[in-house]
């Protein structure tokens, strides 16, 4: 006879401490049953061992993230088909034993040990989803969790109590059981087919108190209060289970809770290997024991009821201990901290290799593809070195250094890394507002913002807004007179819900939005009511929130303040205007935290960085069309990080692709394909065969946005690190800020506006300005005029003509939007930009108020406007940057069809 059987014999039952698919799959543990192991527990730990350090699982991962199956997903359904499998392999111990044996434990959620309706909620829906009688539950012996085990035992829920390290943690875990019990029995249900076991930790404790009694110079007492403590436990379960009050549950078939000794392997190597089985072996107890010990126990250890000798010694012990000054309650206490947060770390380290191995799947299923030509060598070499020096773990790690020897404006910077699950816990406020918002009668939205403000909100709105059934959103981020007036007087106004949406509080154009919008608004439905037709979005403590109070706005949204306005996509700022538009955020977050530590972003931050340092700094984006604001989205993000000190990536979006040809030997392409989507396929095909690099993404739908946000981010963050620069600040933004106040002064101080020269709108004199040109310049159009599809028409045929004449790369931006989006970059690159700034005057001016709600006013949206265009002029060429001006006046359109040739 096994000794494993002996123990049965004794009355101790061995459960094992261990589950993995090798194990049930190989006929190991039909092995261990053979041998007389009855049950099965599983933690965290455990199964991180057993997914997360072993190929085991990958085909399973594979399978069901191709299925579409979330990272939580993906571990629950492995751990249930694991568990599942067990229970019905130990399920002739169950029928054998009479229930008392043959059980399978699965843990709840660890981080759910601070939550009581949560841990219920799980512990329910897991025993209802395995539906076997021989499955045990594991709750947490904290304060939250004592009262879930008493309700989850009325439900006749069997419950394997975990982490019990004191003996009034036990007391209150039996007086739960036992509770439970007769409040199951007083609703007429039974309760003779309910098991349950409470496990009381042991090893951990002699680990923890050996370095108090070592502290105090006692060596007497080390590696016997573990022991003692469990004793003890034992003589309290003989009487709480022999008492009167457990004999009239007896008496309705009730089992009693038998406690069962877990962290039973020794952890001190001066102590016998068995410690922990043989002296706590006794009835109506379980231990459950690690395989290294199964098998000690096996070959050495010794058959004999133990557990009930020596019992005075042990309450001698204990006493011993606190006169000693150790306090053995706190210590326990600071085990059960530690547990609970050593198993959530487990599970977090579990759920992030999912997460991982879920994400390279996913990337390798979408088709990331770069062809590099000869450039794979140098970029291959930049991976190697990122490695070598743990960038992407030190980034993880908020270590500034990656960046700068100095943390300003990068250790408070990095919040982004974490929105992929921190904003999980904001969807429920989100799917609220937006049900009360369309509750309250709005039927559309407008928000006011600038660069990162806007640029997330407007692409959601142009992707989304005819694929999703939410309410249309219009992004107004143009001082131009003309447009302000149009957005004014194309609304519905007094059924438009305003979002003011600025990081700071005080961006300059935001507010004037504000002001001219609140008294549009309050004219009609008058000041009691105006304010709640707004809402703000803005960091904890801007002027915004003062505003917001003042004005009694509808609602406030409060940002994370480590958080960047480029890098805020996947926060309030970006998700809150998608969950108007009726984007399914939850959806789009958990694309992005599919990729959060997938190799992609790596690679494509690899790649960005070495290319621009061998000269291929022009990112040329070639989007579908249904996808195309994308690349609005991520020019800001590219030049606003990386275009200073001298160095700099330039993002080209919504140039038409030419033929091959047409371009320099100073690009890299990506092309973002949409699944279905072959239309630029040829000419993409065409690029590579000509040797150009090209990077493709296919996007299985328009929720892989998700991931391609987080994969830009953290590709940006990468490339800064590669191009020695640091990518969260934008030192040069200030100056053109600066010198528009300038203007602003002088006008209010003179009636006018400063003077810059400006040359006549022809054909010669643009021709003459781009005869400048040459390899691996750039130019940039610079547009403070209306933005409408016939100004977009021109200035996308003068963009072709001018790259078709110089091969180098073209931008458009309308002013002053461009300002926050590409304007660092023109500043603070390596100088090889062409400016050609192109202003107007509005047929009809617009009054700024001074103040929301006030009707003076001191300026016009028009003079804002042109001084932000002076003030952008004049901080260009104070960086000595080749500059051309021309005033179009009023007749924008006529006199930009005079430089077309």
């Amino acid at each position: 006879m096994s000794k494993l059987r002996e123990l049965f014999d004794l009355g101790q039952s061995v459960w094992y401490d261990n589950i993995s698919r090798t194990l049930l799959d190989s006929g190991e543990m039909q092995a261990l049953i053979d041998e007389g192991v009855v049950g099965v527990t599983s933690n965290p730990s455990i199964f991180e061992k057993a997914i997360a350090k072993s190929s085991d699982y990958d085909g399973a991962i594979r399978e069901l993230a191709q299925a579409g199956k979330s990272t939580n997903e993906i571990y629950e359904a492995m751990a249930l088909e694991d568990i599942g499998e067990a229970a019905d392999l130990f399920r002739p111990v169950y029928d054998k034993t009479g229930g008392v044996d043959g059980y399978i434990s699965l843990e709840v959620s660890p981080t759910l040990a601070r939550d009581t309706e949560g841990t219920i909620a799980e512990a329910r829906r897991l025993f209802a989803a395995l539906n076997r009688p021989n499955i045990m539950i594991k709750v947490p012996a904290t304060p939250e969790g004592i009262p879930a085990i008493e309700t989850l035992t009325a439900d006749g829920i069997n419950i394997n109590v975990t982490l019990i390290f004191s003996l009034s943690s036990y007391e209150d875990v039996m007086n739960a059981y036992i509770t439970g019990l007769e409040k199951r029995l007083a609703a007429g249900q039974p309760i003779n087919n309910i098991s349950s076991v409470a496990s009381f930790f042991v090893s951990r404790v002699d680990t923890a108190v050996d370095k108090a009694l070592a502290a105090k110079g006692n060596s007497e007492l080390q590696g016997k209060i573990a022991i003692a403590n469990a004793k003890v436990a034992y003589a309290r379960f003989q009487q709480m289970f022999g008492n009167e009050r457990w004999q009239k549950l007896a008496e309705n078939g009730a089992r009693a809770q038998r406690p069962l000794w877990a962290s039973t392997s020794t952890k001190n190597p001066n102590y016998p290997d068995t410690l922990y089985v043989d002296t706590l072996i006794g009835p109506n107890t379980v231990n459950t024991v690690p395989p290294a010990t199964v098998d000690a126990f096996k070959d050495h250890g010794t058959v004999a009821v133990t557990l009930t000798e020596g019992l005075e010694d042990a309450v001698g012990q204990l006493d011993a201990l606190a006169n000693l000054g150790i306090s053995l309650s706190e210590i326990t206490d600071q085990l059960q901290v530690a547990g609970v947060d050593s198993f959530a770390k487990a599970f977090e380290g579990l759920m992030d290799s999912i997460a991982g191995k879920r994400a390279a799947i996913l990337t390798e299923a979408v088709g990331f593809a770069a062809n590099l030509a000869n450039l794979e060598t140098a970029v291959s070499a930049t991976e190697a070195e990122l490695q070598k020096n743990s960038i992407i773990e030190r980034i993880w790690q908020h270590d500034h250094t990656v960046w700068h020897p100095e943390p300003t404006e990068i250790t408070n910077r990095l919040g982004w890394l974490h929105t992929p699950k921190t904003m999980v816990a904001e969807l429920d406020r989100l799917n609220q507002f937006v049900a009360q918002v369309k509750a309250a009668g709005f039927t559309e939205v407008m928000l006011l913002g600038m660069g990162g403000s806007s640029l997330a909100p407007e692409l959601f709105a142009n992707v989304f807004g005819t694929a999703v059934s939410g309410l249309p959103v219009r992004v107004l981020d143009s001082t131009d007179a003309t447009a302000v007036k149009n957005y004014a007087e194309t609304a519905d106004l007094p059924h438009t819900l305003f979002i003011v949406s600025t990081k700071s509080g005080g961006t300059v154009e935001t507010l004037s939005f504000f002001k001219y919008f609140y008294n549009r608004v309050a004219n009609l439905v008058g000041t009691d009511k105006a304010g709640r037709q707004f809402v703000a979005i803005t960091d904890p403590g801007s002027k915004l929130v003062t505003l917001a109070e003042t004005y009694r706005f509808r609602a406030t949204f409060l940002n994370d303040p480590n958080i960047g306005g480029r890098y805020s996509v996947i926060s309030f700022f970006g998700l809150l205007p998608a969950a108007l538009v009726g984007v399914n955020v939850a959806r789009l977050l958990e694309r992005a935290r599919a990729v959060s530590k997938a190799p992609t972003a790596t690679k494509l931050g690899a790649i960005l960085g070495t290319l621009a340092q061998q000269g291929r700094d022009k990112v040329t984006l070639i989007t579908s069309e249904q996808i195309a604001s994308f690349g609005d989205w991520v020019e800001q993000l590219i030049a606003e990080s990386t275009g200073k000190n001298g160095v700099g990536i330039l993002p080209v979006v919504g140039e038409p692709v030419l033929a091959p040809v047409a371009y320099g030997d100073d690009r890299l392409f990506v092309h973002l394909r949409l699944a279905g989507d072959d239309s630029m396929d040829t000419a993409v095909a065409q690029l590579e065969a000509a040797n150009q690099p090209v990077i493709r993404f296919d996007l299985a739908d328009l929720y892989d946005l998700g991931g391609q946000f987080f994969i830009w981010e953290l590709a940006t963050a990468v490339a800064g690190h590669i191009l020695g620069i640091q990518p969260f600040d934008q030192p040069n933004v200030e100056s053109a800020k600066v010198l528009a106040r300038k203007m602003v002064a002088t006008y209010q101080e003179t009636g006018k506006l400063p003077q810059l020269d400006s040359a006549e709108p022809t054909a010669a004199n643009l021709q003459a300005f781009v005869h400048q040109a040459k390899p691996g310049d750039y130019i940039s159009i610079h547009a403070y005029v209306p933005p409408t599809p016939e100004t977009d028409a021109l200035l996308q045929l003068l963009r072709v003509q001018l790259l078709k004449q110089t091969k180098c790369a073209t931008t458009v931006g309308y002013g002053p939007r461009f300002l926050h989006s590409t304007g660092q970059l023109h500043k603070g690159d390596s100088g090889n930009g062409l400016f050609i700034q192109f202003t107007s005057e509005p047929e009809e001016d617009v009054a700024i108020p001074d103040e929301a709600g006030a009707a003076a006013s001191g300026m016009t949206f028009g003079v804002l406007k042109q001084s932000q265009a002076l003030g952008d002029a004049q901080a260009l060429l104070d960086e000595n940057r080749r500059l051309i001006r021309f005033e179009l006046g009023t007749a924008v359109n006529q006199k930009l069809q005079l430089l077309l040739r």
